[in-house]
């Protein structure tokens, strides 16, 4: 049964005595305040759902209070309010839904209540006004794409409980300067920070266990990069086109460099790899225009499965081996192409 009380659907659940917000035929315009309770017939129902798509597209809808009670947000629910500029959060809220305010790009700040658990996939994505963003503590995951183009996206607090940050999490961010990753996450998934063009440091925090594919492609801003200890692979593509980049500390225990890892990179001068190391992906150096050096600490050549640089490379970087082993990369597959190869003094 639905019912309006001052301007706003509601759906009735006259068993369990509470009422969801729905989609009205007049689009919700203007500042929107959902209260705690309806009364209907002399029957209190408690507001506690925001339903799918019930604000979507609402074009004249400038700002949002959520009543105490209510505890979800559903899917799109907000998606493509152009005009909406603030949304007040209640205490009791714990679950943001997917695409649930996609698109709003007038939106400039969100401050979330302790108890959400859980934001959804897109949730802010294209929200090009955003300016900061306060994650709750008790967030577990930051999910894919979840703030995927906020170009004007500067400060973000993670939460102390997170575990996990998803595909294109942060993708064009073009404004964020800075992050710190907390420890606890495990996992920075593939192109989490793609072309965060202003990115000038990044902090990681020693419990991660995977950077993948693509994390900090773009970000041409950023100038140095440490893989954390629990990392053993820098993965295809993780800091490509970081055209600033000018150190990269890679410890003992790392295995791999994978596909493009430092395609141009165009500002690198020295690069070490760790004894550890057994593959050098293809294309991982190509494009280092300014690489005068690349350090190679492994007792054996590491295989490669084709060209990790292009001819300007191989011909003007000074490839350094352990002592006794310039015979052996002389005669390896790929490592045969430098033409400057020196031992370790």
């Amino acid at each position: 049964m639905i019912k309006i009380f001052d301007n706003i659907a509601y759906l009735l659940d006259e068993e369990k005595k509470c009422a969801t917000v729905t989609k009205n035929l007049v689009p919700y315009s203007g500042a929107v305040v959902v209260p705690a309770t309806v009364v209907d017939g002399g029957v209190e129902y408690v507001v506690n759902d925001i339903l799918d798509e019930a604000f979507a597209e609402c074009a004249g809808l400038t700002s949002v209070v959520l009543g105490d009670n209510v505890e979800s947000i559903g899917i799109g629910a907000f998606e493509g309010c152009e005009a909406l500029v603030s949304v007040v959060f209640p205490q009791a809220l714990h679950l943001v839904g997917m695409r649930a305010f996609k698109g709003c790009t007038a939106l400039k700040e969100l401050l979330f209540p302790a108890n959400v658990i859980v934001i959804g996939r897109e949730a802010f994505a294209g929200c090009r006004s955003l300016v900061n963003v306060y994650l709750p503590d008790n967030l577990i995951n930051i999910e894919p794409s979840l703030f995927d183009g906020c170009v004007a996206l500067e400060k973000v607090s993670v939460g102390a409980m997170v575990e996990s940050i998803g595909e294109y999490a942060f993708c064009g961010c073009s404004s964020l300067k800075e992050i710190a990753v907390p420890e606890g996450v495990v996992s920075l998934e593939g192109w989490a920070f793609r072309d965060c063009a202003a990115l000038e440091a990044v902090t990681l925090p020693s419990s991660l266990a995977s950077v993948k594919k693509g994390a900090f492609w773009g970000c041409s801003s950023l100038k140095e990069f440490v893989l954390p200890q629990g990392v053993n692979m820098l993965d295809q593509g993780v800091l490509a086109n970081c055209a600033s980049l000018e150190k990269v500390t890679l410890h003992d225990g790392v295995l791999s460099i994978g596909y493009g890892a430092f395609y141009n990179c165009g500002a690198i001068e020295y690069v070490t790899l760790p004894p550890a190391v057994v593959n050098v992906g293809d294309q991982a150096f190509r494009s280092c225009k300014a690489l005068k050096e690349l350090r190679v600490l492994c007792e054996a050549a590491p295989m490669c499965s084709g060209d990790i640089a292009d001819a300007d490379v191989y011909s003007r970087t000074l490839l350094r081996v352990p002592q006794g082993k310039v015979g052996e990369y002389g005669f390896a597959p790929v490592w045969e192409r430098f033409g400057n190869v020196e031992e370790f003094v």
